[in-house]
């Protein structure tokens, strides 16, 4: 239980356990809702690697390409200028099997000045012209194998004062005279030349959008088998490399602080719009991005408004540097009542139960498993208790689905060191309240380990 009035964390019952979810001194909690420590970006490379190769190798495929810019993040570390203003294809990324072969990323002229900044670590570059030269040739489809005249240089577009330019400038000069004579005409051809670079063009390789199969046959690049891979990108993703979960940690960290300073602003009568709006400002402060809240259900709260006594679930989401946090407790304005402490404390008994059982080789369905038999066996009175664990990463829920079906279906996953996850512990009862409770861990080779405050529940306002 969180008491803003004192500053007090910790669960309804005494008492420190195993998980970490007890009572906190002031002094531990005194600093809830202020800005964390500003840590030093890491712009290393984010794909895991070892795991890409292994996964690949299973699948029998000979690398990735990626148009999806949640993917074209993961294995370029950009998103360019035109994936920002959502243009068709905007950028792309290549990455090969092969060992000896580089990983390939495709973007628009454009985004050079900011590649030339040197502030994160990026794959080969094949830059693409914003519009090609001759285009007006090319309405004779014969001519699509032919890659046209790639346009000017961004650079050239402007003027530029040599003798007075800033080190900054300087290297934007420097990164023009470098691909000024190696633009692609468009995006297009600068996929077909990532492939060639790669050692893909005559290969099977996944892709996350079947309309690169058609961009490719289209220019004539027949000798590339394009397979649906969207999960094949998740199940890589999945396992996290190590600057992905220093991102993750961060990401956590900033959510929940942000949801935290988010509540102690509340009164009762705020609406759903009036806690959305406090948690985006609070989650910049953090350097964090909001992307979304629930607070009460997925409809909101259940009078429209925060009721003082009437308990609601609090679920907040939000990013550093595209990377998710994901924090969730039960919130109530006044003193709670004895069935909302039975209950919180009951999703209390269930959420250390499945941070226990976390570790390599449990599968979901044991966590879940788990849970629901602590929660059985606590003597407490038993309610309808979700018990969901999930992947979080690039996406807020960020794993792979089960193969072999025309729709989508959650796997029953076998937990593997490096894997970030969370379980949801939501619980509705319609006419009385609603409660939650989650936090982010990463699972270790010894079990699960928090990547923020791991508290009590119920946090009394």
């Amino acid at each position: 239980m969180v008491n803003r009035r004192d500053l007090l964390v910790g669960g309804v019952t005494a008492g420190v356990t195993a998980a970490g979810l007890g009572i906190y001194s002031k002094k531990t909690s005194a600093n809830w809702g202020m800005p964390t420590p500003v840590k030093p970006f890491d712009g290393r490379l984010l794909v895991n690697k070892q795991r890409a190769f292994e996964v690949l190798d299973r699948e029998g495929l000979d690398g990735l390409v990626a148009l999806n810019p949640i993917n074209v993040f993961y294995l370029g570390n950009y998103l360019g200028y035109f994936v920002k203003i959502q243009t068709p294809h905007p950028s792309f990324a290549v990455f090969p099997r092969a060992h000896d072969k580089p990983p390939v990323l495709v973007v628009a002229n454009v985004d050079l000045w900011q590649i030339a900044n040197g502030e994160r670590e990026y794959p080969e570059i094949i830059p693409y012209s914003v519009r090609p030269e001759n285009w007006e040739a090319y309405s004779d489809p014969d001519q699509w194998t032919n890659e046209p005249q790639a346009g000017i240089a961004f650079g050239e577009v402007w003027p530029w004062r040599h003798d007075t330019l800033s080190p900054r400038e300087a290297d934007w000069a420097a990164i023009e005279r470098k691909y000024k004579d190696q633009l692609a005409a468009s995006p297009e051809y600068a996929l077909a030349r990532a492939l060639k670079e790669a050692g893909l063009d005559k290969s099977k390789i996944a892709v996350d959008d079947m309309r690169i199969a058609n961009i490719l046959d289209k220019i004539g690049l027949h000798t590339v088998t394009c397979v649906e891979g969207d999960n094949v990108f998740r199940k890589i993703r999945m396992v996290k490399s190590d600057v992905e979960i220093m991102h993750m940690r961060n990401a956590a960290q900033a959510n929940q602080t942000a949801a935290m300073a988010t509540l102690a602003q509340l009164q009762p009568g705020a609406t759903n719009a009036d806690i959305e709006q406090l948690f985006m400002l609070e989650a910049a402060k953090q350097g964090a991005k909001a992307t979304w809240l629930v607070a009460g259900t997925t409809g909101g709260l259940q009078a429209g408004e925060i009721k003082s006594g009437q308990p609601f679930l609090y679920d907040t989401v939000s990013q550093v540097n595209y990377y998710h946090g994901d924090f969730g407790r039960t919130v109530v304005f006044g003193e709670p009542s004895r069935k909302l402490q039975q209950r919180t404390e009951l999703l209390r008994i269930g959420w250390q139960a499945a941070y226990e059982a976390m570790r390599p080789g449990v599968s979901y369905s044991k966590v879940q498993k788990t849970a629901r038999q602590a929660m059985k066996k606590s003597g407490l009175p038993q309610t309808r208790i979700g018990v969901t664990p999930h992947s979080v990463g690039l996406q807020h829920t960020d794993e792979p689905y089960r193969d072999g079906l025309p729709f989508l279906v959650k796997d029953d996953l076998i937990l593997q060191e490096n894997m970030i996850l969370t379980v949801d512990f939501p619980s509705y009862e319609l006419g009385w309240g609603t409660c939650h409770l989650e936090d982010l861990v990463v699972i270790t080779k010894d079990g699960a380990k928090p990547l923020a405050r791991m508290d009590g529940s119920l946090v009394v306002l």
